[in-house]
Order: C-alpha cells, then structure tokens, then sequence
C-alpha cells in the first residue's frame, strides 16, 4: 500500500501533465475498441439472422462465396429442374428459387432490396416468425409485401405504388410487423418482375427446405455430388466463411487503431521519463535511506501501470457508450445492432492497455533504478 501511495502522489503532483497522458490512452483505448466492436457486432448480428432464416441449405453457383445474395443471377431454369429432381430423391421438403434485386445507392434511406419468390410462397416459409401488420402475406402477381423498416422510412402504405422499372410497376399488398430481422429491410415480389427487369430467366439461389429429422449436411454434401456447377452452403459454411472475412477484417481495423495505441503509449513513456528526470535527487535520497533498486523499478513501473489501465478503463467505458449510441443509429436504419463490445472485447483492451503501460515503464523504471546514488544526490 505504501508504495501505491507514493505513486499516486506523484501522479497527482503533475495533474496537468497526467490529465494528458491520460487522455492520449483513453483516445488509444475508445478508437481500438470502436474498431474491433463493429467485428463483434457483425458476428452477433450474422448468428441471429441465420438462425431466423429458414431453409438450411442453399445452392449457389461455384465460385459464390459468402451468402450469395448478391451478383447477376447465373442459376438456370434447367439447373433449377435438375436440381428439383435431386431433392425429390433425397425427400427434401422443397426447392425454392429467389432473386435479388437492389435499387438506389449506398444509403440505406433510398436503397431498396427486392427479393424475389415463386407465386405461392410466402415469406414467412424462409423467415419464420414474420406476421403482417396490414394487408395479406402472400403478394399476387403484381404485388409486394413491404418490411416494417422499409414502409416506415420510405413512408410506404397499402396502395403504393413500387416501380422497378419504366414497364415494371407493382403495388404494397402488405406491411410486415416490426421482428429487428432482416426481413424488416426487405421487399418480397414474384419473380417473373424481377426476372422482366433484369432481362433474364435464370435464378440467384436456389434454397433448400428440409423435413424433420433431416440432416443438412448430409443432404448438402449429396446434392452438390449430383449436380455439377452448382454448390451448397449450409448455415455452418456461411458461418465459417464469415468468420474467416471478419477475423481479416479485424487484423486491418486493429492494426489501424495500433496507430492511436503507440501514440499512447509514448505518451505514457515521455510522462514517466520526465518524472524521472525531474525526481532524480528524490531517487538518491530514497536509496541513501536504504531504498533497493527493484523498490525503485516497481515505483515507477506502477505509475506507468495507473496512468494506461486508467485511461484504458475510461476508454472501455467511452466505447461501449459510443458503441450503443451507434446501434440507435443503425437499428434504426437497416435493423441491425453492427457494434457490441463483448466480455472478450472487454478483456482484450484492458490487458492491451495494461500492456502499454508495462512497455512503457519498463524502460524509464530501469534507468531510475540504475542511476548511481552519489550522481543522484549531486543533482540540483
């Protein structure tokens, strides 16, 4: 205790010079965890829509990577019959054709996605739990059913007119309830529109709906031995290929905040070597009174320690503040939470930032252990 203490007083002996190293690691601490909190949140927000998404299978072409909702459609009509007569083998539940179709720009507030289905298929058989708030489920031929998230930004009601193109045009024939899922953001149409306005026959996926008891794997793994050019992808695959892209993507975003954390971190260097510098007669006394040098080491090792776990604490807290005020934002927006800081996300920053304070004490703590007690004392 006796030497905590000591540390907090010289500490508070420069507050000016401590409040800004302080601040230089609390900054350090709130980019890192920003950063690596939008790779949790994309995890989270992945699990959880998957685990809405109804079939557990879907055929894309080879090459696809990722969930393969997006692209030109290269699904054939004749690989969609072969593909059925596969199923009806293996006695699967059903075979389901969709397209996707995205109109507007990068801002979600004017982007609009269209999901195609075969007359007769309801969204709720893809995303279970889906109810409608107004209107029926099931869109006629020239009809949609809107997301809550979409009818509410673009102020869409019963009756709205939706134009996909010049000779393409189709009416809101329902308003899906609010769920927080994916499904809030999208726009479910027949396909034949969605195939007019592309220009084409052909398909983006193919989802495969299992009976009970039915296991996905083996039914993947039989499917793509059938049926050549086309592959499958279960829940787990989309899964593990998203872990991969988002452990990449957290390896980019964590060496960019590396930057902010070395700035901290000779922050917390340059403080504890001026305070040495300023303390060396203080120093001399101490190991004249009988001080030993690993007292000394420890003194200033410890004040590094205060100052980067500190800010590192403050900065965890600043983050998961800015974190949860960023999900309002994008809840609102697309209906997803896409940053969240997680136990483990906790715990990697606050031993980084004890890290940095370590790193940056070792070398200032030995030079003060190291100084010679006649050269100490002769200071001025």
């Amino acid at each position: 205790m006796e030497i905590l203490s000591m540390a907090l007083r010289n500490l508070l002996a420069r507050p000016v010079r401590s409040l800004l190293t302080l601040l230089g690691v609390l900054i350090a601490t709130t980019s890192m965890v920003l950063f690596l909190s939008f790779g949790e949140g994309l995890r989270r927000s992945l699990a959880q829509e998957l685990a809405r998404v109804g079939p557990a299978i879907q055929l894309v072409p080879e090459g696809m990577e990722g969930l393969g909702f997006s692209g030109y459609p290269e699904i054939t009509p004749e690989e969609y019959r072969r593909a059925v007569a596969a199923g009806k083998e293996l006695g699967v539940r059903s075979i389901i054709p969709t397209l996707f179709l995205v109109r507007g720009g990068f801002d979600p507030q004017t982007s609009f996605f269209f999901q195609g289905l075969p007359q007769g298929v309801a969204p709720d058989l893809l995303y279970p739990g889906v109810r409608v708030q107004e209107g029926g489920l099931l869109p006629s031929a020239k009809g949609a059913v809107v997301g809550a998230k979409v009818a509410k930004r673009s102020q869409l009601s019963l009756g709205s007119p939706l134009r996909l193109s010049p000779r393409v045009e189709l009416r809101v024939e329902g308003i899906l309830e609010e769920g927080g899922g994916l499904a809030d953001n999208l726009i479910f149409v027949p396909l034949k529109p969605l195939q007019e306005v592309l220009g084409t026959q052909n398909y983006t996926a193919l989802l495969v709906a299992l009976n009970p008891g039915q296991k996905a794997e083996e039914v993947a793994r039989a499917l793509e031995a059938s049926l050549p050019g086309l592959k499958t992808q279960t829940t787990g695959d989309v899964m593990r290929f998203a872990e991969r892209a988002l452990r990449i993507s957290d390896l980019v975003r964590f060496g960019i905040s590396l930057v902010a954390l070395a700035v901290g971190g000779l922050l917390v260097a340059n403080t504890v070597m001026m305070s040495v510098y300023e303390r060396t007669r203080e120093f001399g006394v101490m190991r004249a009174l009988g001080a030993k040098r690993g007292f000394i080491f420890r003194l200033v090792v410890l004040e590094a320690l205060l100052l980067s776990s500190l800010g590192g604490l403050l900065g965890l807290l600043l983050g998961s503040a800015v974190s949860q005020a960023i999900n309002l934002y994008t809840l609102e927006q697309v209906g997803l939470a896409l940053s969240a800081v997680t136990p483990r996300l906790s715990l990697f920053a606050l031993l980084v930032a004890l890290g940095l304070g370590l790193s940056a004490g070792i070398l200032p703590a030995y030079h003060a252990s190291r100084i010679p007690v006649v050269e100490a004392l002769g200071r001025v």
